[in-house]
């Protein structure tokens, strides 16, 4: 969406500017609009539990069940439970989940996850 609105004030500026600008500055501000727009990509999907975390935060691929794998409660994900990041300890039981954002979702109404 940046690139676009780039792109639109880049041939505003070359229009006024003219010369070698009329090419230069289209192309710049398409530039400089891609760059913000891939890093307010990046921040959205940090925000939302990060890059290839699981199903729920990045959209990794799933690895083969192993004996230590353990269900996410919040989005029926498997985990292994040895080497997962995202931990909540509730009722005396540890729960698993595959991503900063199931675990906060966990945390908001954990009564509503356990059955």
């Amino acid at each position: 969406m940046l690139c676009c609105l780039g792109l639109f004030i880049g041939y505003a500026v070359g229009s006024f500017l003219g010369g070698p600008w009329t090419l230069v500055s289209p192309i710049a501000g398409f530039t400089l609009g891609l760059i913000g727009d891939m890093r307010l990509l990046g921040l959205s999907h940090r925000y939302l539990g990060g890059y290839g975390r699981g199903y729920c935060g990045g959209g990794s691929m799933q690895h083969k069940t192993l004996e230590k794998d353990v269900e996410d409660p919040v989005c029926g994900m498997r985990v292994n439970a040895r080497t997962v990041k995202y931990k909540v300890n509730f009722n005396g039981k540890t729960y698993h989940f595959c991503s900063l954002a199931c675990e906060a979702k966990f945390k908001k109404n954990p009564e509503m996850y356990v059955g």
